[in-house]
């Protein structure tokens, strides 16, 4: 079952995402054009980096203390009122421009942005039930994807025929209906049954709060970490996505375009047809996923390392093919296991812990794939350096193999009921 509440949190999301990129594009844009300076422009994806990680190492706290629809709707109206503020200061001051002041607002969004994502996948369980679970995991991913591959593309236009102050404009009523669509979002669940400390935090002058301990602090930033290690399901699933990340950071888009001057000798512009190729995978995939949730319902663990091997050999032989048209199609083919894996081990995730704890979970989760994929990315620069990109994508074939042996040891973890219990409060509905 999917609650209406879900498209409320979809068409939010999928609005903010809008949003974001169109925002993203035009102050890179802007700053490169008002500063002439690569290194300067640099900072503001670093500055984006940091708050994100920043903000996903005291999530746990927030998620733990705040009701999860009060965080999206904080985060998103916070992210409204600085990206305004970043907006009218441009328009005041179109000659002297400090960029620290810009990199200090795109911190700020960014910061509270890291909020959204565990928020959003504690909450979808909450709004999509039994099968509906997976369907709307699916939607998501599907949404996702069309929005990164028109995105950038569609930005690109806009920023070019509108100037990007204009284009910021358009960003900041995405932002504001986002920010609308998302006070109509209500969860089923009651807080107060969830987490005694959310409501007592909830109501400022509560005499309970004052008298917290100074180390709960502490004790609730790690509480998602201690979860995920003593969760058997959730430890597996994380140790199966860590391996598969050091090789799947391959696809990348500057490894993408090595791989294409380097083994296919052609320029630049292939590099566009094969991200646009294998984005139009992951929709299919998405899709796919979604028209055939029922059979993946059963066993979908095994469906997962099922895809994963697919993966590993098209993997293989795009490694080794040097012929550019069969690489673009290759490329999309591994776009559809790589989503159908992708959706069913988040799901796998959020129906392995109960919903009181899953917010803190998925905060850990998100730092461990943001540090699994950081270091990936420095160890594959220098493999990609010393041996080339062909042994590049059979090392990505092997991790995955690996990844696949590891999560059949751990199979029987996921044998019987695989929906963790979300009970609904009384008359929580939308």
């Amino acid at each position: 079952m999917i609650r209406r509440s879900f498209y409320y949190l979809w068409g939010s999301q999928t609005i903010s995402n809008v949003a974001d990129i169109i925002y993203m594009l035009s102050v890179v844009v802007l700053v490169f054009s008002s500063s002439n300076s690569l290194m300067t422009t640099i900072l503001i994806p670093l500055f984006r980096l940091s708050a994100q990680v920043l903000s996903g190492l005291v999530a746990p706290i927030v998620l733990g203390r705040f009701r999860l629809t009060r965080i999206l709707l904080f985060s998103q109206f916070g992210q409204f009122v600085i990206f305004t503020l970043l907006l009218l200061y441009l328009w005041i001051t179109p000659d002297q421009r400090s960029f620290l002041f810009i990199f200090v607002m795109v911190f700020g969004m960014s910061f509270l942005d890291g909020w959204t994502n565990p928020a959003r996948n504690a909450l979808v369980p909450r709004l999509a039930t039994g099968e509906g679970l997976m369907r709307a995991n699916g939607m998501v991913a599907v949404s996702d994807q069309v929005v990164k591959c028109a995105g950038w593309a569609l930005s690109g236009i806009i920023v070019a025929w509108l100037g990007s102050l204009n284009t910021l404009v358009i960003a900041s009523c995405c932002y504001l209906v986002a920010v609308t669509i998302t006070s109509f979002i209500r969860d089923p669940l009651d807080q107060k049954e969830l987490s005694p400390e959310s409501s007592e935090f909830a109501t400022s002058g509560s005499e309970t709060a004052k008298a917290k301990e100074k180390g709960s602090h502490w004790k609730e930033l790690g509480e998602g970490w201690q979860i995920i290690w003593h969760n058997r399901r959730i430890r597996s699933l994380m140790i199966v996505d860590s391996v598969d990340t050091i090789g799947g950071t391959s696809w990348l888009g500057v490894f993408i375009l090595a791989y294409v001057t380097q083994v296919l000798h052609q320029d630049a512009s292939w590099w566009g047809f094969m991200n646009a190729s294998f984005f139009s995978g992951t929709i299919l995939g998405g899709l796919l996923v979604v028209g055939l949730v029922k059979r993946l319902q059963r066993n979908s663990f095994l469906y997962m390392l099922g895809a994963l091997l697919v993966y590993v050999l098209i993997t293989v032989v795009f490694a080794l093919n040097t012929i550019p048209v069969a690489a673009l199609v290759l490329f999309a083919v591994s776009g559809l296991p790589v989503q159908m894996a992708g959706i069913i081990r988040r799901t796998l995730l959020q129906t392995s812990a109960p919903a009181a704890q899953l917010p803190k979970v998925m905060a850990g989760i998100d730092v461990l794939t943001n540090l699994a994929f950081g270091l990936s990315l420095l160890f594959l620069g220098w493999y990609a350096d010393r041996f080339g990109m062909v042994q590049v994508y059979l090392l990505a074939a092997a991790m995955t193999t690996i990844a696949v042996l590891i999560g059949w040891f751990y199979r029987r973890d996921f044998q019987g009921s695989e929906q963790m219990d979300h009970p609904t409060a009384t008359g929580a509905g939308i």
